[in-house]
């Protein structure tokens, strides 16, 4: 049975796990987990959950059960999804920790990682070519080994394929040939088990502008962190990123406030906020002036210091030789050209600083280079002499996992990204003060057009200023809810791909821009309506039931222009694209409505398929039909109703559609 525990009872194995054994009684059951009062092993790493998993022993068969862990339970690479039987030698991964199963205790098995944190044995990556369709090399034969605790650069002219080679030791990019080593495992075929421990920063910083600069790490810490951290351990993680980074003095300071070094820092923590043992930067510090550059490249050496393996590329060599421990130089073609600390490259180029290597590589073949390397002391002090043997710790399956299930719950994504959305509209009162204020002005206009509608003063006959204001009004409400949506995904879309891959849902991230956009366009709708319904006297059926109908067709209206804005915004490519697009939208929505002109034939279908307003005029005139002088048979609220719900569904499809993840060419080449 399993023991009884209080609170600071558990065995804490955070640190040192080099000496850890964790003993499995017979017939008893041991739980291993993040939180010292629920568990008997405490494993304290931001990605272990509270209660992560149970081991129990009976009948001298010892089995592992995931207690529904967010970044899950691995036992030789395979995630846990059902109870797993471990025999002698399993390996066993609970977040960063891995473990070997002798038979009777779970060893920490650190053995092959202790002296080598990456490796790559003979990369090589294969694109076809996009002008003349024949095979491009972007990686040959490329090795290279990297210890804990150690800042490497990756240098090289533009089509060295630096980028490439991050993308492949990242884990991203799958290598045509060879294979990559991370803590004596095959980094590739076991990616499900390692990636939480990986981190990449891009170039680009994916940031809102508008929030703080503790708001932005929150949130980010928040959507990639298990779902069972609590709030207090979320601040405390928040308050130890900011410090590593050097920002806990600027945390209330809003994004757009900050410099472009605290940009970079900014950036940097949102990645590392799991705590990852091993970050790729590519290109970080581009942009950057000389002393930003330096204090980047300080900070990046104080991570390797602190217990992070770090992996930069950059073109500004300035800077290098004051941090790095080790430079990889690559050649075109993606040839390895050197492998040695900055001043030991400096000897082997025979120049007198780093930045004059790009010149020195110029003065001979790529080739050249290449098979000079292979026979130099250097090779045999940072490679032969640290690369695993062929037959020795490198344990590979020969599958490539797939992960179950993203690693936060949905509940929680959609609650951290609603309210972030939220926060975001409360943090830009005047675009939210001139949204509101367009729908006040839109139905002030057509309230001073039409006034009363039934008595009014026009020319015009009664019917006809019925149906024009009505029609204008639901025009009105569906283009200010698609203009106020149009922009929202594809201004973040950078952002959201980034967090898609770390855990975020497409459909929660919809969801969530939907609950709050739609939020505010019914807000808009009841503005306008509010007005019209107020000054306007609007023909409808007595009671309860007609105030039912005009209230639910004005909400289903604006809700609808949110879904028409997200699914355009999902598919733009651009800001100004989807700002474009929306006249396109909106034009048919009031030629094809079959209010200003009667429509036969296959335009008649063409507006019962796809025109939104042509059903939401009938829904809101049902029941009243002879107001407006219908030529057809009187329309149904229910009947309108059901084709506008089958709009929304066909919205969603696209809009999802348009968040599915984009097929890149593979890894590119710099």
């Amino acid at each position: 049975m399993a023991t009884n525990r209080t609170p600071g009872s558990a065995r804490p194995a955070d640190q040192g796990t080099a000496a850890k054994q964790i003993p499995i009684p017979r017939d008893g059951t041991v739980l291993i987990g993040r939180s010292p009062g629920m568990v008997d092993v405490v494993l304290a790493h931001p990605t272990v959950s509270q209660r992560h998993v149970k081991i129990q022993s009976r009948g001298g068969q010892v089995r592992v059960a995931d207690l529904r862990s967010s970044y899950g339970t691995f036992v030789d690479g395979k995630r846990v999804l059902r109870d797993t039987f471990l025999v002698r030698g399993s390996r066993l991964t609970i977040g960063p920790y891995q473990f070997v199963f002798d038979g009777s205790s779970l060893v920490a098995a650190v053995a092959a990682s202790s002296e080598l944190a990456l490796a790559c044995i003979g990369v090589k990556r294969v694109v076809q070519d996009r002008v003349s369709r024949k095979p491009l090399t972007l990686l040959h034969d490329v090795s290279l080994a990297i210890k804990p605790r150690e800042l490497v650069c990756l240098i090289g002219p533009s089509g060295s394929g630096k980028s490439t080679l991050l993308s492949v030791l990242s884990g991203r990019v799958q290598p045509d040939g060879g294979r990559v080593v991370y803590g004596g495992r095959d980094l590739h075929a076991e990616f499900d088990a390692l990636k939480h421990d990986l981190a990449v920063v891009p170039q680009r910083e994916a940031l809102h502008n508008l929030l703080t600069v503790r708001q932005s790490l929150w949130y980010a810490a928040g959507l990639r962190l298990p779902s069972d951290t609590t709030s207090r351990e979320l601040d405390q993680i928040v308050v130890e990123r900011l410090k590593e980074v050097g920002l806990l003095a600027r945390e209330a300071v809003r994004v757009r406030d900050l410099s472009g070094g605290q940009l970079k820092r900014i950036s940097l923590a949102n990645e590392i906020a799991h705590k990852p043992s091993l970050v790729f930067l590519d290109e970080v510090t581009s942009g950057l002036d000389e002393l930003g550059d330096e204090e980047m490249m300080q900070l990046f050496r104080d991570l390797a210091d602190k217990g992070r393996s770090v992996v930069c590329i950059t073109h500004n060599t300035l800077n290098i030789e004051r941090s790095a421990h080790l430079v990889v130089v690559l050649t075109a073609g993606g040839r390895l050209a050197c492998i040695g600390s900055p001043m030991e490259v400096c000897r082997y180029f025979e120049i007198s600083r780093l930045g004059d290597v790009y010149a020195a590589l110029g003065k001979k073949q790529p080739v050249e280079w290449e098979t000079r390397f292979r026979t130099h002391p250097l090779k045999r002090q940072y490679l032969d002499s640290r690369l695993p043997k062929q037959a020795e710790s490198v344990s590979s399956g020969g599958f490539k996992t797939v992960s179950q299930r993203r690693p936060i719950r949905l509940s929680r994504q959609l609650r951290l990204l609603t309210g972030r959305v939220f926060s975001l509209q409360v943090l830009d009162p005047k675009s939210l003060g001139m949204g509101l204020g367009q729908a006040l002005f839109v139905g002030s206009v057509l309230v001073a057009l039409f006034g009363d509608v039934q008595n009014s003063d026009s020319d015009m006959p009664e019917w006809m200023n019925c149906r024009n204001a009505v029609y204008l009004m639901l025009v009105s409400i569906f283009w200010l809810g698609c203009s106020n949506a149009a922009p929202e995904v594809v201004k973040e879309r950078l952002l959201f791909e980034r967090e898609r891959a770390v855990s975020v849902n497409a459909g929660t991230y919809y969801l969530a821009k939907l609950c709050v956009l739609g939020g505010v366009s019914l807000a808009q709708a009841a503005i306008v309506y509010g007005l019209m319904a107020t000054f306007c006297n609007l023909p409808r059926l007595d009671g309860v039931e007609g105030i039912a109908r005009h209230v639910g067709t004005v909400a289903i209206v604006g809700a609808l222009g949110t879904f028409m804005g997200l699914a355009i915004s999902t598919q733009a490519k651009s800001e100004e694209m989807a700002v474009r697009t929306v006249p396109l939208v909106l034009i048919p929505q009031i030629v094809l409505a079959n209010v200003i002109a009667d429509l036969d034939g296959w335009l008649l279908w063409i507006a019962r398929v796809f025109v939104s307003t042509f059903w939401s005029f009938r829904s809101f005139t049902s029941g009243v039909a002879d107001y407006y002088r219908l030529d057809e048979d009187p329309p149904y609220f229910l009947p309108a109703a059901a084709m506008l719900a089958a709009q929304y569904a066909v919205l969603i499809l696209v809009a999802l559609h348009g968040l599915r993840p984009r097929k890149g060419d593979g890894g590119g080449v710099r």
